[in-house]
């Protein structure tokens, strides 16, 4: 993960009769933009025709046409060389505009370097691959390398050489791969007994696969463009399925694998050209259809590809895959494995993910772990240290916030851009134009109510939800549901409630920690801000706060709390965010007990994404606070984005971020992960230790060692 990138994106829109290129890239060690670069890229699909059995000289005619602009050729050499300077590598991806739909037939995998006129695809500095867009906006997380899992499925009908095809050896296709990904889990479909039926396949992805190996023989009609798969019928016999069913019950599951490696000859098309420039339509691929369905990596072939060829390959492809998790670097290994075979080049990697990875390792990067638990766990023992949670802790109540904002645009027809929709201050904006605040919020609960429900129906009472019970009240359930996570020593607010915080500050509605609070034994004092009607600082009496201590910790619900009177505090809309954010500065509304804390304490940010409304405000105040330069000395810890489909670089990038926000000299280290993750380490972390029950941690019952009545 300490590994550099830079990223070279290389786009192609078709104007006219006339192609445009324009190349645009991010610099890791850099947070400024450079202008893309426009030019004009002579592509000539039938001059390319006669190059097509000549793989090197097909690749050499494609670079001299897509590099024809020499400014063009100058960018690509002036990145390719800062690359180098910084012992970085360097991602190069192909985006074809719709506009150009018919230059996805070209082999883009034999590009060859503009200059040099070495093959791209083998490279494993320049990493070469097909970028794609998709209508599927859900956002796509990165999994941890020891959770992911595999699903290599293999069909294998009997009687294909009546069909004119080869037989599909199952057994070795299976233990080759099964031998690669060593050390993940991996589950088979086909083979004797189990046929590979499409059902049978759609109910395996149902339960949780990462990567899919999928092996079948694959036909392209080119007169339709519609490729389809041979799989297998209940009683084993050979049936093809279309792509696009295939793509679209992959398209229709909630969680879809993350990376489909598909052997099957002609799954990205049938290797050949369209004769006739003029066509506006390019054949329908599969690989392109599960991309647009929402499956990030595809690894498909794009010609008659031998089975020789797949199975020198494939183990190489996945050994390589475990070590960083980047797709692209792995399929140029495996390309160089078999370079000297004329089909080489068929596979084909289409990916939606930036960054080329597949998965993280745990932890922490760019530094010594052990050095920054060392300097974290001192702090933490002793409570001085105070957790300021985010909503990505309540995926496992009723899901994430962006799935509550797009389930409510789509109910109120919210009519803004799509990539707007899982804005939750957005969308209840909107709907607070056509409605009362009053309706918004209620409106917003029901779906978070809706939600519960639905994630947690399998074992709730049947007496608690419809029909049976006809109202269910959102704060029973959150409190059936919050009970029955934290049974499981993993839960994120349970390990919270372990902690000897004095002061917690979240950004969510919900009492979900103060009732795992109380279930340790402690007693939580709930404090929000009611900012509407207040201008003016409030006094600890007047919120009804105590002294915070460990027994009796303060919990400040910066943007508000569910309970009586909640929509005086709660921070819900675009509007309100940026109300609170004036009112709640200007008059000084944050309790004194928690401005101090937010500076004089270790902090730990748990659940957040850098770009949501949650984070951005709470660290506009929190530029505010006297005394921030106490923050220096502690070590701080972000958990990087729980973890979202972000670039590399936004790991540094994050922590440069809240850096600059807390202070140039501030202790922040970026835990790669999620919220659970980082907590159960932490814990385990301090029980090693021995400091979790340190007898010097001091409680608010000791007297101060230093006062004047204890002087001898």
């Amino acid at each position: 993960m300490d590994t550099k990138y830079f990223t070279l994106s290389i786009s192609i829109h078709r104007i006219a009769e006339t192609y445009q290129v324009e190349l645009a890239h991010s610099d890791p060690g850099s947070q400024a933009q450079v202008a893309p670069l426009r030019g004009i890229a002579a592509i000539d699909p039938p001059a390319l025709l006669q190059h097509e059995a000549k793989p090197a000289d097909y690749g050499k005619t494609l670079a001299s046409q897509l590099f024809s602009d020499a400014e063009v050729t100058q960018r690509f050499i002036q990145v390719e060389t800062a690359a180098q300077a910084s012992n970085s590598f360097l991602r190069v991806l192909v985006c074809i505009d719709p506009s150009a739909q018919e230059l996805q037939a070209l082999r883009w995998e034999l590009l060859r370097h503009p200059r040099s006129g070495a093959a791209l695809g083998t490279s494993e500095t320049v990493l070469l691959s097909r970028f794609m867009v998709s209508r599927d906006w859900r956002p796509v997380k990165l999994r941890a390398r020891t959770e992911l899992s595999a699903l290599i499925a293999v069909s294998a009908p009997a009687r294909l050489q009546s069909m004119g095809l080869a037989p599909v050896d199952y057994e070795g296709e299976v233990g080759r791969v099964r031998a690669a990904l060593g050390g993940i889990a991996v589950r088979t479909l086909g083979g004797p007994g189990s046929p590979f039926t499409l059902d049978r396949l759609i109910d395996e992805l149902r339960h949780g696969v990462d990567i899919v190996y999928l092996v079948s023989h694959g036909v392209f009609q080119r007169s339709t463009g519609v490729p389809a798969l041979i799989l297998q019928d209940d009683a084993g016999a050979a049936k093809p399925v279309s792509g696009e069913e295939l793509a679209t019950r992959i398209g229709e599951l909630q969680k879809g694998p993350r990376l489909v490696v598909l052997a099957s000859c002609q799954s990205a098309g049938d290797g050949q050209q369209l004769a006739a420039p003029e066509r506006t339509t390019v054949q329908a691929t599969l690989a392109g259809r599960l991309a647009d369905a929402g499956v990030p990596g595809v690894l498909a072939m794009q010609g008659f590809i031998t089975m020789q060829t797949v199975a020198a390959m494939m183990p190489t492809f996945f050994s390589e895959l475990l070590r960083d998790g980047q797709i692209d670097r792995a399929l140029a290994v495996a390309r160089g494995k078999v370079q000297g075979r004329s089909d080489a080049w068929m596979p084909a990697l289409y990916s939606r993910l930036t960054a080329g990875c597949l998965w993280y390792m745990q932890g922490f990067h760019g530094t010594t772990g052990k050095d920054v638990w060392r300097r974290l766990l001192a702090p933490v023992a002793r409570g001085k240290v105070v957790p300021i949670i985010g909503p990505r802790l309540l995926e496992a109540a009723h899901g994430s916030s962006h799935e509550t904002a797009l389930r409510l645009a789509g109910a109120h027809h919210y009519p803004m851009a799509a990539h707007e929709w899982d804005d939750l201050p957005r969308v209840t904006e909107f709907m607070g134009v056509k409605e009362s605040r009053y309706n918004v919020v209620q409106a917003y609960q029901d779906q978070l109510l809706h939600d519960l429900i639905e994630q947690h129906r399998d074992w709730l009472p049947p007496a608690e939800i419809p029909p049976a019970n006809k109202k269910p009240k959102l704060g029973r359930l959150l409190g059936l549901v919050g009970a029955h996570l934290r049974q499981n020593a993993t839960e994120p607010h349970r390990i919270l409630a372990e902690l000897g915080a004095s002061v917690y500050v979240t950004t969510n509605f919900d009492p979900l920690l103060e009732w795992a609070l109380e279930a340790h034994a402690r007693t939580p004092q709930q404090v929000r801000t009611p900012w509407r009607h207040k201008r003016k600082p409030l006094s600890a009496a007047e919120l009804g706060v105590k002294v915070p201590t460990p027994k009796a910790p303060l919990v400040y619900h910066v943007f508000g709390a569910f309970g009586p009177q909640a929509d005086d505090g709660l921070v819900l809309t675009e509007n309100d965010y940026f109300d609170y954010l004036l009112t709640a500065n200007a008059a000084k509304l944050i309790p004194s007990e928690v401005e101090s804390a937010l500076v004089d304490n270790s902090l730990l940010f748990l659940g957040f994404r850098l770009t949501d409304w949650h984070f951005r405000v709470l660290f506009r105040l929190m530029m505010g606070l006297p005394g921030r330069e106490k923050l220096r000395d502690y070590c701080h810890v972000a958990v990087q984005l729980d973890p979202d489909m972000q670039t590399m670089a936004d790991v540094e990038g994050a922590k440069v971020y809240l850096a600059e926000y807390l202070g140039k000299e501030a202790n922040i280290n970026i835990f790669w992960g999620s919220s659970e993750e980082f907590l159960c380490a932490l814990r385990d972390e301090l029980a090693a230790a021995g400091n979790l029950d340190a007898e010097d941690t001091p409680t608010e019952d000791e007297d101060d060692e230093w006062s004047l009545g204890r002087r001898m």
